[in-house]
């Protein structure tokens, strides 16, 4: 996370130190002028001092070796300035230790950013934009460098003199406050966040949403979460996340109807490409006990290589079709797992599915190939399950002796005895018939 956070951050903290010092450049320098050479009149301001022109031109030198990322040229201009730093007013030495953390900060060296950021806050009769935009600043730096108390306690003092605090400012505290697992204060500045967006007439921030969501989830309250995505996506609709985070809420909340109806819907949109999320639908269908949509939707995917025709795969498609009761089109697919797998089981599954279409005798095929496969968990099942399917191809004599087989289990004695005794019965009655 914090390389993620450095890496969002970086340029809008370099870019907001450069702006800050263009302005100090061009708000108050004695030597900046208009276009007929006359020194602008200043626009009245609380700061008196200015940067003297001798003092900027070294300045200068450092933010563009800063510009062109060479940063040991502008620490050593910045050091040979700090130097002379007994001769610089206030306002320099400021701007001085501002583009120090400039620097600093781009080669990510936070102890030495948050020390420069520091220097500057202590200089007397700072302007209250510089000051504002460095506690903003080491209030964000505490945050990347995962000292959340001091981060919060800088915004704190942000938000105290800041004449117009910004939703950005809350949402900083609530970041700090979630971190630290205080998820009521982190609810109440989010909450406040989202109030000022509201009065200036903004959308509400999506990352503040996201946060009081995982806030919620935190806290297991899951129907206010479930609203809180609920307006992220009608915000971000083409976003899938949050389509499958409020889903996965209406399950969290028993609510499994509208959990398949939120992610059918995101299916349709086509919001759903990745094999996992596809998978992970077809099984909310078939715990929902709406096998159609799953075998469409895996057959599709297989279809279109969105899903993988792996053996887990094609069990799943095998256990939809079944579910669905299409024995025909699941044949072919539990052939192809059989075949894959040599596992005995799969081979159960191909049998137990010709018995569902009739086909007694490939059944018997299947069955007998199980029982030459390897894992095969419970061999007197299998025998039992061949027997039938004999006993159905009036195979008599082969069926009687896997009923026999079966016998041999204990489980299975019993029900295997009356099957003998059924068969023995039924030759006995066609060899009646045959003497007549």
């Amino acid at each position: 996370m914090r390389s993620a956070v450095r890496s969002r951050n970086l340029l809008l903290r370099v870019l907001l130190v450069i702006a800050m010092v263009a302005a100090a450049g061009s708000a108050g320098h004695s030597f900046a002028k208009d276009k007929d050479g006359k020194k602008p009149t200043p626009p009245p301001t609380k700061q008196t001092q200015v940067i003297r022109a001798e003092t900027y031109k070294k300045m200068e030198v450092a933010q563009k070796a800063f510009e062109a990322k060479d940063y040991k040229g502008a620490l050593a201009a910045l050091d040979g300035l700090k130097a002379t730093e007994a001769k610089l007013n206030d306002y320099e030495r400021a701007t001085l230790y501002s583009l120090y953390a400039a620097v600093y900060y781009a080669q990510e060296q936070l102890p030495k950013t948050i020390e420069s950021y520091v220097a500057v806050l202590k200089q007397p009769n700072l302007p209250d934009g510089l000051r504002d935009s460095s506690l903003y600043a080491l209030a964000q730096i505490y945050f990347i460098a995962e000292d959340y108390p001091k981060a919060i306690a800088v915004v704190k003092k942000w938000l105290s003199v800041v004449a117009e605090p910004s939703p950005e400012g809350y949402a900083l505290m609530a970041q700090a406050y979630y971190q630290t697992q205080k998820f009521a204060e982190a609810e109440k500045a989010l909450v406040t966040s989202l109030q000022i967006s509201k009065q200036r007439g903004q959308a509400p921030k999506e990352a503040a949403l996201a946060l009081l969501r995982a806030i919620y989830y935190e806290r297991k309250e899951y129907a206010k979460a479930a609203r809180v995505l609920e307006m992220l996506v009608s915000m971000q609709p083409g976003k899938s996340t949050y389509w499958q985070q409020l889903a996965g809420m209406r399950g969290l909340m028993d609510q499994q109807r509208e959990q398949v109806r939120l992610m059918h819907a995101a299916y349709r949109a086509q919001l759903l490409s990745n094999e996992s999320d596809l998978l992970n639908l077809a099984r909310l269908y078939m715990v929902s006990e709406v096998p159609y949509p799953a075998v469409r939707l895996l057959a599709q995917g297989m279809k279109n290589k969105s899903i993988k025709v792996s053996a887990e795969n094609l069990q799943l498609y095998a256990q939809a079709l079944a579910m669905s009761k299409e024995y025909k089109q699941q044949i072919p697919v539990l052939q192809k797992l059989a075949t894959m797998t040599g596992e005995a089981r799969h081979y159960v599954y191909l049998g137990q599915a010709y018995n569902e279409t009739g086909d007694w005798n490939n059944a018997a095929e299947a069955f007998r190939t199980a029982l030459k496969s390897r894992n095969l968990d419970k061999p007197a099942d299998a025998h039992m399950a061949l027997g039938t399917a004999l006993f159905n191809a009036n195979k008599f004599a082969e069926a009687r002796g896997q009923f026999v087989a079966a016998a041999a289990s204990p489980a299975l004695a019993q029900a295997a005895g009356n099957w003998i005794k059924f068969v023995d019965q039924e030759i006995a009655r066609r060899d009646a018939v045959k003497d007549l």
